[in-house]
Formats: structure tokens, C-alpha cells, sequence
């Protein structure tokens, strides 16, 4: 191995960045060194070197993380990249090496990351954890709401600053009910969720801030942009949610209400959703509604028995896993699992494994929502039906995992 992997000096920050654009396909924005400073510790990056150049890169957002009935900490994996001129020489398999290394050795029990390339994250022990909406549209004239009695609040437009202050508290609220949302620090607001600077493209306003308002309090948000446009002197403009979010049902409906009230638009659409989103249910039409799926999470489990008991179980029962870990050897073991609604206990066993799966398939489910007798019936888990049908009803929950916000 002809380079060096080790944490980038201060003034060597820009270099990193600057491979992590080429790996992507653009050139570095004025300003990203001075924002990513704002929202990642450069303790936490990797770098590889050779000759004096920067060529790979890898990254770790410090997060805590809901899980099903909990939350942990987790190292949120970015800025993952190598030179398009270093490709195929053992960098990424390198500084993949070396993250997962800190990242247990700080105590993390999972990580999770968006995979750029679907095949990429699997040799290295990450298995396809959650799946969304990547964007929800329909034609504003069939968007007939039907009536919600839990619907409540008003609606307020604010400013940047107002949302600032208002608006993590329902994050907080929304993250207490599913898991995949991770904590947003207040850099994190300023810089990625709410920045200041927002690009846009033609015609596309920018970001509107609205919030659901009740007796004084926000139970609710909505950040949208509108494009404007016209066809035959009719209205042909179109409203883009970028994130809504409100504490219960009632307040997601109150909040798609205003949505398809904006006037001068003829289409609504919204991205990254999650696939029990309560909007399909609000339509007297869902049918009209159009979907795309797409890949969200991906979880890498580093601890098991600390990412098992972090989390909670639907069912009551108990397994024996047989963990294999090709990557690393960090989930690897025979653990004996016994969950339910109110916590989990989980000790390595000498005891025979009724199930045995790898640590990209123990990623997978770890969210929840993967399907245990589907990956078992694509050869990916070995157990005999019956308990492959015991180990789905046991880490299967409710409601279904969100991711709103790429990092």
C-alpha cells in the first residue's frame, strides 16, 4: 500500500473536502470548510495520502440516533470519496478499515450512512436498513383531502430565525416516535437543515417557513418553495415540500391542508417520505398519488449486544444468532437474544444458534422494517422457517422508519 490513512491537519481540511467534490463529480463550494467545521469534529475524519496528495476520503457526523423504542449513539458515516485517478487500489477498503476501527473503539454500537452506490457498503458489514418515498407527487386537482378530526392548529409563516427556534422541538417530538431520525445540533440546523444560503434553480423560489401553531405552541412545520409558471394563461406552478414534519397525525394533517391550499400551483410534490406516510390515507383518491421508492439507511451493527438492547422489540421471545463478520470480525459471535416491548437483554452463548446470519443482514433488520422471511428466502439467512417467521415478529416495528435529511 503505497498511501497513508490518518486524520487530516487543520490546515489540510480544505484538501479533504476538495477530494470528497472531484469523488462526486463537482467543484468545491466558497464557504463548505468554514460549514463543515460548524458540524463535524475534524478528530472524527479519515484521509489517505500519497506522495504529499490527498486521494480518499471518509467522514463521521457524531449523532445520537432513534432506534425502535430508543435512541443510541451512532456515527453518522459521510463524505466517503476517493480520486478518480486512485480508484481500484485498496483506498476505500483502507479507510473503511480504519473508521470502523475508531468507531468502535470510541463505543458507537451502530453506524449508518447513505450509500452513493447500492453495492459499495455490503462487503464492509452494512446492510439495506430503510427504505422511503424519494418523492410523492400529485396533480393539485385531484388532491381532495379528506376530513381528519384530529386536524388542529394554524398556520403561521415565520422566518428563518423564528424556525430556528421553534422547529427542533418537534423534531425531537417526531424522533421520540420513529426511528432513523437523527439529532440535529444547532449548527446542524443553521448550516444544513435551515441554511442561510440555499441553492435553487430556475424559476424556484426560496424556502418558505410555516409553522402549526397551538395555544403558543409549534406542533408542527412546513419548509416548501414554489415554482412559478403558466400555460395558456392558466396557473402551472408547482410547490416542493422539503421537509413537514408534526407531532401526530392531526398535525401532519393541518399541515398537508395549507400545503394544497397554496394558490397558483397545479402540482404538489414532496420528497423523502416515509412508506407509511399518513398522506396516502388523507386522499380520497390515493390512487393518484405517485411514488418512488428508494434505499435510505444503511446500518452497520459494531456492538451487538449494545445496539440490541438499545433498542426495543414488538414481540416478547427470545433467539439464539450465530453473527458472522467477514469485515472487521466486530459483530461477529454467538449471541442469545431475549426482547420485548419494554427492553432487551442480549449475552454471548455457547449455546446452539438457531439462526445464523451475517453482520450486513443483522444491519438490515436492525431499523425494523426489512423483512427477516424475505432475506431469509433470498438464501441470506440460515434457519428453518418457523423461526425465521419468530425472528421477524420479534424485530418488526411500528411505525415505519424515517430518514428525511441526506447527510
Amino acid at each position: 500500500m503505497g498511501f497513508e490513512v490518518r486524520t487530516p491537519a487543520e490546515e489540510e481540511f480544505e484538501a479533504f473536502l476538495g477530494v470528497n467534490a472531484t469523488a462526486f463529480g463537482h467543484q468545491a463550494e466558497p464557504g463548505r470548510r468554514e460549514r463543515a467545521a460548524r458540524i463535524a469534529e475534524r478528530e472524527r475524519q479519515l484521509s489517505a495520502w500519497e506522495d504529499g496528495l490527498c486521494v480518499g476520503s471518509a467522514g463521521v457526523f457524531t449523532f445520537e440516533m432513534s432506534v425502535p423504542g430508543g435512541s443510541l449513539p451512532c456515527a453518522g458515516v459521510t463524505w466517503v470519496g476517493v480520486l478518480p485517478t486512485h480508484r481500484r487500489r485498496g483506498v476505500l477498503t483502507a479507510l473503511m478499515t480504519e473508521q470502523l476501527r475508531r468507531i468502535r473503539e470510541r463505543g458507537e454500537a451502530i453506524a449508518a450512512l447513505w450509500a452513493s452506490e447500492a453495492p459499495i457498503y455490503g462487503r464492509f458489514g452494512y446492510g439495506l436498513a430503510t427504505e422511503q418515498w424519494v418523492s410523492v407527487a400529485i396533480d393539485r386537482v385531484h388532491a381532495r383531502l379528506r376530513s381528519h378530526p384530529g386536524a388542529r392548529g394554524r398556520p403561521r409563516l415565520v422566518s428563518r430565525e423564528e424556525a430556528l427556534g421553534a422547529w427542533p422541538a418537534v423534531w425531537e417530538a417526531v424522533r421520540g416516535q420513529r426511528a432513523g431520525l437523527h439529532s440535529r445540533s444547532a449548527a446542524w440546523w443553521e448550516e444544513h437543515a435551515l441554511p442561510a444560503e440555499e441553492r435553487v434553480g430556475p424559476d424556484w423560489s426560496r424556502s418558505f417557513f410555516v409553522s402549526l401553531v397551538e395555544g403558543g405552541t409549534t406542533i408542527g412545520y412546513v419548509r416548501y418553495r414554489v415554482r412559478r409558471g403558466e400555460a395558456a394563461g392558466l396557473p402551472a406552478g408547482e410547490v416542493e415540500v422539503v421537509e413537514l414534519a408534526g407531532v401526530d397525525g392531526g398535525a401532519e394533517a393541518a399541515l398537508w391542508e395549507f400545503v394544497f391550499g397554496v394558490d397558483l400551483v397545479q402540482r404538489v410534490r414532496a420528497s423523502m417520505r416515509p412508506l407509511d406516510d399518513a398522506l396516502l390515507w388523507l386522499l380520497d383518491d390515493a390512487r393518484r398519488l405517485e411514488r418512488r421508492p428508494v434505499d435510505a439507511l444503511w446500518c452497520r451493527v459494531m456492538d451487538v449486544a449494545g445496539a440490541l438492547e438499545g433498542r426495543r422489540f414488538a414481540a416478547e421471545g427470545g433467539l439464539v444468532l450465530e453473527v458472522c463478520d467477514d469485515f472487521g470480525g466486530y459483530a461477529a459471535g454467538r449471541f442469545v437474544i431475549e426482547g420485548g416491548p419494554e427492553g432487551a437483554r442480549c449475552r454471548p452463548t455457547t449455546e446452539s444458534a438457531e439462526v445464523t446470519l451475517g453482520a450486513e443482514e443483522l444491519g438490515a433488520l436492525y431499523f425494523g422494517q426489512a423483512s427477516a422471511l424475505a432475506l431469509w428466502r433470498a438464501g441470506r439467512i440460515e434457519a428453518d422457517e418457523g423461526t425465521v417467521r419468530r425472528l421477524g415478529r420479534l424485530f418488526r416495528w411500528t411505525p415505519e422508519p424515517w430518514s428525511p435529511e441526506i447527510w
